[in-house]
């Protein structure tokens, strides 16, 4: 018996180092970020001109994790957009719970639907014209996300204050500030969202409205989004903008494709001022009245986390008289090709 408990003992003491060593183990894989990256590559012709441009229009790299149970980051960065380094995203993520979420760091300020779409998301090579010209990306600052149930659908509610200087710009003072809130739904094939936001324009307040619809149901997609935006003390004229779109895809049985869609897009903006000065110190137009057409079609490879597009689109601009259009604003063709793992 004496000797039976004298061998328990010693096997019982050779485990201890195993289990030190597996939760130690444990314990360094919490600190083990998630790693995402996205490439984009491209080819344009400016049809009109025949001039035409190679570019890495995005070389981005992100990535997240978990400190603790109730304490996150995400971190990402543009190695390449179109030729200069970017940092994106920097923010400390607070989660006491699984619906609430408040984030502190450089961040994108809540508005718009097609604004706010991953790159590895987009359904054409270039974004609309709401998103590109109307809305403030990104700022410093701090923001929360509620999420909870209407009925059986899901929703949340995402709103924040940020600085109003560039994140460039993070050593300055001042007494303005960025807002912006979002409202969105999922109910049945659609999900409507509305948003808010409130920023400076040198001494000039800038608010933007935007209401926006998507819908999926199968293989089709369709999404209209309107964009209003108002300058206090009628600094400048109003600007309406929208983006209409919609897309199809076609399963594919291929080595290198197993997945085609086409797509199509009508978007358009009245005269806006982005904060340029006149003169006189007043807001002048910086991009003129325009309405665009793309078409396009996409040949993607998708297996698990990894997704491959080949996107070939053709955009087609409508200007107002006398407009002369340079070649970024100027019908074009592009063909691209997106690698997401």
């Amino acid at each position: 018996m004496k000797g039976t408990g004298f061998r328990m003992l010693c096997a019982a003491m050779a485990m201890l180092p195993a289990g030190a060593a597996a939760a130690d183990a444990d314990s360094v894989s919490r600190y083990i970020p998630e790693v995402h990256a996205t490439l984009r590559t491209r080819y344009e012709v400016a049809t009109e001109s025949g001039e035409a441009r190679f570019q890495v229009r995005n070389a981005r790299v992100n990535m997240n994790g978990d400190v603790t149970d109730f304490l996150g980051y995400f971190l990402r960065a543009d190695f390449c957009d179109r030729g200069s380094f970017k940092m994106l995203d920097a923010y400390a993520i607070f989660h006491p719970s699984q619906t609430v979420q408040v984030m502190l760091g450089q961040m994108r300020v809540p508005l718009s639907v097609d604004a706010t779409r991953s790159v590895n998301a987009y359904w054409f090579a270039n974004r609309s014209l709401p998103s590109r010209d109307m809305w403030s990306s990104r700022k410093v600052g701090v923001k929360g996300r509620y999420s909870f149930s209407v009925g059986a659908a899901p929703a949340y509610v995402e709103g924040g204050v940020f600085s109003s200087a560039s994140t460039s710009e993070q050593t300055s003072w001042s007494k303005s500030y960025t807002f912006g809130i979002v409202g969105v739904v999922t109910t049945g094939d659609f999900t409507p969202e509305i948003g808010f936001q409130s920023n400076e324009l040198g001494n000039v307040r800038v608010n933007n409205w935007d209401a926006s619809l998507t819908w999926c149901h199968g293989e089709w997609e369709a999404e209209a989004e309107f964009l209003y935006k108002v300058y206090t003390n009628r600094a400048a004229k109003a600007v309406k903008a929208f983006n209409i779109m919609g897309r199809r895809f076609f399963p594919v049985k291929s080595r290198y494709v197993n997945r085609l869609s086409v797509e199509a897009r009508y978007d358009g903006a009245t005269d806006n001022c982005d904060g340029a000065l006149d003169d006189d110190g007043r807001l002048c137009v910086t991009q003129t009245s325009r309405r665009r057409l793309t078409a396009g079609a996409t040949a993607m490879w998708l297996k698990g986390p990894v997704k491959a597009h080949v996107r070939l689109n053709y955009e087609q601009y409508f200007h107002d008289g006398g407009h002369v259009a340079s070649p970024a604003d100027g019908n074009k063709l592009c063909v691209e090709l997106m690698v997401h793992f």
